[in-house]
């Protein structure tokens, strides 16, 4: 169970600092929405819609399903095809945000020319939470069949 399954649980660390993917990503959606920005009207829209219609570009939409019992909050969220090393896990004083970024590469040769195609896919999703989380009774997995399972532990629950 030791190794296996730490291998399948991504880290639950409590900060306002994802890593260096999720920057990046933040960037592409700076660019992306500053883009928008100058094809529009001045007059017309506002900095807040650019970035929305730039992140809903940019970003793939996730089935996430969040559930509220007595000790914890238990999020899924479907994931095919991630690796718990491409998944991002914050909590970040009553938010919990969740990001990932998969890239797959696949290779063709033709006439002794190789080419080949990266497709990523990215996420964003971010999660108001009800009650503080106890961090250190808290932890997420990533099952086989690709569902992220967070179980963050609501910090009261020991009282209860």
């Amino acid at each position: 169970m030791g190794s296996s399954h730490s291998e399948k649980t991504p880290l639950i660390r409590l900060s306002d600092k994802f890593g260096e993917a999720f920057r990046q990503f933040q960037e592409n959606i700076r660019e992306r929405a500053y883009q928008l920005s100058l094809i529009r009207d001045p007059a017309q829209g506002n900095p807040m819609a650019d970035w929305l219609e730039a992140q809903a570009e940019l970003s793939e939409t996730v089935h996430l399903e969040v559930k509220e019992q007595k000790k914890n909050t238990v999020v899924e969220v479907g994931l095919k095809d991630f690796a718990p090393e491409e998944i991002e896990i914050e909590v970040a004083g009553n938010v919990l945000q969740i990001f990932g970024s998969h890239s797959e590469t696949t290779g063709q040769k033709k006439s002794h020319v190789e080419r080949s195609t990266t497709k990523t896919q990215t996420f964003f999703q971010s999660v108001p939470l009800h009650a503080p989380v106890d961090l250190d009774h808290s932890h997420a997995t990533l099952m086989k069949n690709g569902k992220l399972r967070v179980v963050l532990q609501k910090k009261d629950a020991a009282k209860l």
